[in-house]
């Protein structure tokens, strides 16, 4: 039922979606969170849609013999083995015991597919970006996005590729994700960018746009180590801001020469950003790569439609440092 709802809604996207419009689909689903104290409560979440493979029943769940907390098992799926995630358990419950009637959502991002464990889907949702207020700032939140719902609720939008990095952080023995080689737990960001900002200012800048912590700090500390500028903001509308600065003389951060930006952010996305960058003459002539974990081919096709250069793979500072030495070449060449 929910797969061919699904597949109705990913139609109806395909031929209605204006670029730029600003809003997403994703799949709602509730969890039956088991609190300290011995409280009980049911909670409602989200997933983008363009994430998620299908979604299926209960299937039987082989254990590991290494198991990794938040990690069930393995199940099979026409012939794949597949990991399976106990969501309740990764967000931090004291018990979350599986029973037949739940379902899994199956998902696939980064090249990795996943199981999650949820105790019911709901429905499918088509959201605007602006009504998705900013995750918590506790560094080690899930929770990408939370926007209000019916019944004054709210709703939480999981960023589930930090929960698959925090995972596989544990699985090789890191407590922390966060807690990258040379950087203390915490990190900020800002503090970051205070530091990038005393480079030379005639260094190539780029413009760094994602809601993520970490991936604004281990890319941009990739960037660096190369001799780049980085200027880095959370959200399309923040970027905006700062890319409208950049063209004063008196900027703090320099002239941008090229945008790396990411696709799911609130207030403004990066199919929007782009789209409203394209529409100002100033910044013709900068490239923008967009930088995400959503392999379809989609979102490829939106993002070149709103007038993207490329398309990035998150997190893969190598070929992001190759895609702009080849831009940056190409640039002195036929300058």
């Amino acid at each position: 039922m929910l797969n061919r709802m699904k597949a109705a809604n990913l139609s109806d996207l395909d031929n209605n979606f204006e670029v730029g419009g600003n809003y997403f689909e994703l799949i709602e689903f509730s969890l039956q969170r088991n609190l300290p104290g011995g409280r009980v409560i049911k909670g409602n979440y989200g997933v983008n849609v363009v994430k998620v493979r299908e979604v299926v029943h209960m299937p039987r769940i082989n254990p590991l013999s290494s198991s990794v907390p938040g990690i069930a098992g393995i199940f099979e799926l026409r012939g794949i083995p597949i990991p399976a995630v106990n969501l309740c358990m990764v967000l931090g419950d004291y018990s979350s015991p599986i029973s037949s009637d739940q379902q899994i959502i199956v998902t696939e991002f980064s090249q990795k597919r996943a199981g999650f464990i949820v105790h019911s889907t709901n429905r499918i949702r088509r959201v605007t970006w602006d009504k998705v207020l900013p995750p918590s700032a506790d560094s080690n939140s899930s929770i990408t996005g939370m926007m209000l719902i019916e019944n004054s609720e709210f709703l939480f939008i999981l960023d589930l590729e930090k929960i698959i990095a925090g995972l596989e952080s544990k699985a090789h023995g890191h407590h922390s994700m966060e807690a990258l080689p040379g950087l203390p737990h915490g990190y900020d960001h800002e503090a970051q960018q205070h530091q990038l900002l005393n480079m030379n200012r005639n260094a190539p800048g780029v413009l760094l746009v994602d809601d993520s912590n970490l991936i604004l700090t281990n890319v941009s500390r990739a960037l660096h180590h190369e001799g780049y500028r980085v200027i880095m903001a959370k959200n399309g509308q923040e970027a905006l801001q700062k890319l409208e600065q950049s063209m004063s003389s008196g900027s703090p951060n320099g002239p941008v020469h090229a945008i790396i930006t990411d696709v799911e952010m609130p207030q403004m996305d990066g199919i929007t950003f782009i789209t409203r960058v394209r529409k100002k003459r100033d910044f013709d002539g900068i490239p923008i790569f967009l930088h995400t974990s959503l392999g379809d081919s989609g979102s490829k096709e939106l993002g070149e439609k709103a007038g993207a250069n490329g398309y990035l793979v998150k997190n893969d500072v190598l070929t992001i440092i190759e895609t702009l030495k080849r831009h940056f070449l190409l640039s002195k060449i036929t300058a």
